[in-house]
């Protein structure tokens, strides 16, 4: 489902998660959906000597550092690491990377083989600016003159991305004589990390499905739910002809990471979809992020409704498209829950509950109702799913998907779409309401 974590930016993707099945969790497995993060840290140890890039024990560092020279070179770097893994050499690619340390080349030698096993063969970059970002400590340990700098890296996974994705990284660099050398990379600030900055990833595909994940048993999994959801996903929308992609990080820190998410945000979030880069570019290359955390605490029905539910909105674009969270999340229920022939008793039954104690709600859930630190978000889903369900018990799944993709074309027009259905807002809330009232009073 989509994550709608908030934001005070009006371009701010839209980002569905699942706690999406979070109701089919507690509901059909009985769960709690917490999860405690492990921050990762990429381990290496450092030399005990510095040597310098010819193997000597000379401390060729520069002792002057003319910004000029020093940029151009580091540009020159980048061109090389993106030349090598073109051609495929890791060799070359490691080239680029400082020599002495471990750490530096093990650094470099993750992530020439993550970029390969996604299938991305260009890695085009462009330096932006240094950063005075390294202590004196880290510089005396380095054993020359090196810094930070923003990079900007475009880069696409081969048969899958509809367009590059475009994301700021930090390098650091260091000079070794007359060359510059690549020392670590790391998400730069605030910025989202591309996928393949994570530890070894294992890549799974199919014809229509990429499923990258740091555990072999976690990628065996989503990739078996993934390549169902496909099949799922078109029993709906038969006219869809993509592709679905998710990742798997190892922790919810890692998820955190790749979204350059707020600490704690996703603790209780299954998955979300979200486009890769944060962009909400209509191509924009879009992906479903797994918290293993609380995934792996799912049955076999609760992460396939994880898992169908993402890849509906992976398949629609909801993810950079701002419309009404009621519809998007409630008709990607519809295929999630549907997939599976859960009855509303089971997978509605805090939203049967509510109006047993409460009345049947005025009006449908608002945007406001699917934030993630909300109270009632399990409710929100849930009422979604069934207004979503009425739609298609009273006037046909085909017009159900043809009011989605109507509100999908127009969000800001829902008069639009409900006159499409030969109704109104006003009278469908009324109908919604009083299916809710007959479910609520059968026993």
């Amino acid at each position: 489902m989509p994550d709608h974590a908030k934001s005070d930016d009006p371009q701010a993707p839209t980002q569905h998660h699942a706690a999406a099945s979070t109701r089919v969790l507690a509901a059909l497995l009985g769960v709690a959906l917490a999860a405690s993060g492990v921050l990762w840290v990429v381990q290496g140890e450092r030399s005990g000597q510095l040597l310098g890039q010819d193997g000597s024990t000379a401390d060729r560092a520069r002792t002057s550092d003319p910004a000029g020279d020093r940029d151009a070179l580091a540009s020159q770097a980048l061109d090389r690491q993106g030349s090598a893994l073109t051609r495929g050499s890791q060799a070359s690619y490691l080239a680029v990377w400082d020599s002495t340390t471990v750490r530096a080349q093990q650094r470099g030698a993750a992530t020439y083989r993550n970029l390969r096993a996604l299938g991305v063969t260009a890695l085009d970059t462009r330096y932006v600016a240094p950063d005075e970002g390294l202590s004196s400590v880290e510089q005396r340990q380095l054993g020359g003159v090196a810094w930070k700098a923003g990079v900007e890296v475009s880069y696409a996974i081969d048969g899958d991305d509809s367009a590059p994705v475009l994301m700021t990284v930090s390098y650091t660099f260091v000079y070794r004589g007359d060359q510059v050398y690549i020392v670590d990379v790391q998400p730069a600030t605030g910025e989202r990390a591309p996928i393949w900055l994570l530890p070894r990833l294992t890549v799974r595909t199919s014809e229509r499905t990429l499923v990258a994940a740091v555990s072999p048993a976690a990628a065996a999994r989503v990739d078996r739910h993934l390549r169902r959801a496909v099949s799922e996903v078109q029993a709906v929308l038969p006219s869809w002809r993509g592709s679905l992609v998710a990742y798997v990080p190892a922790t919810t820190a890692q998820v955190e990471s790749v979204l350059a998410a707020t600490p704690g945000s996703y603790d209780n979030i299954a998955a979300v979809t979200t486009s890769v880069d944060g962009s909400v570019h209509p191509r924009a290359p879009v992906a479903i992020v797994v918290n293993t955390a609380v995934f792996h605490r799912l049955g076999p029905v609760g992460s396939r409704v994880v898992v169908s539910h993402e890849s509906t909105h992976a398949a629609t674009n909801a993810a950079v498209i701002g419309m009404p969270l009621w519809v998007a999340e409630g008709f990607a229920d519809y295929v999630g829950v549907g997939a599976v022939d859960v009855p509303p008793s089971v997978a509605a039954r805090v939203a049967i509950r509510d109006v047993r104690r409460n009345a049947a709600p005025r009006a449908l859930p608002s945007n406001e109702d699917f934030s993630a630190s909300s109270q009632d978000l399990e409710l929100a889903y849930e009422q979604s799913w069934l207004a979503n369900r009425l739609i298609a018990a009273t006037y046909g799944q085909r017009d159900l998907v043809a009011f989605y993709r109507s509100v999908v074309a127009d969000p800001d027009d829902m008069a639009g779409a409900f006159r499409e259905l030969g109704t109104t807002e006003e009278a469908f809330t009324t109908d919604w309401r009083r299916s809710l009232e007959v479910l609520a009073a059968r026993r």
